[in-house]
């Protein structure tokens, strides 16, 4: 049976120790876990806090928690070296998504311009 789980499951994963842990690897040999881009960037946000190396943190866990499909999959890969490279979690994952679906993105943020995707500025020119 697939089930949907949700930060909690990925943070008692990650973590060195949580009073969740021994339930979610449970939960690993008794169901298909999956979750959405949404978790991970939550992860991104909390993991401030528990100072995670993202990168690699993230690829193992995408073996063992997967989205839902390969599109998915890359906007989470790719935010999160985007998010490593500096952006905020929510600008990367912003990128992350507009460079998977090859798609501009349409913005006054400028961290864009540093990365593969092209930002059509949203900020009046002097033109107008």
């Amino acid at each position: 049976m697939t089930v949907y789980v949700e930060t909690d499951f990925l943070l008692a994963l990650a973590k060195d120790t949580d009073w969740l842990q021994g339930s979610a690897e449970d939960a690993l040999g008794e169901y298909d876990v999956e979750t959405s881009p949404f978790s991970y960037l939550e992860l991104l946000l909390a993991g401030e806090r528990y100072e995670f190396d993202h990168v690699p943190l993230v690829a193992n866990l995408l073996e063992l928690v997967s989205v839902r499909n390969e599109e998915e999959k890359q906007v989470v890969l790719k935010a999160v070296n985007y998010y490593d490279g500096g952006m905020t979690p929510f600008d990367a994952f912003h990128a992350a998504t507009a460079e998977t679906r090859e798609t501009d993105v349409l913005s006054s943020e400028e961290d864009y311009e540093d990365i593969e995707v092209e930002r059509v500025p949203l900020e009046p020119t002097d033109e107008e």
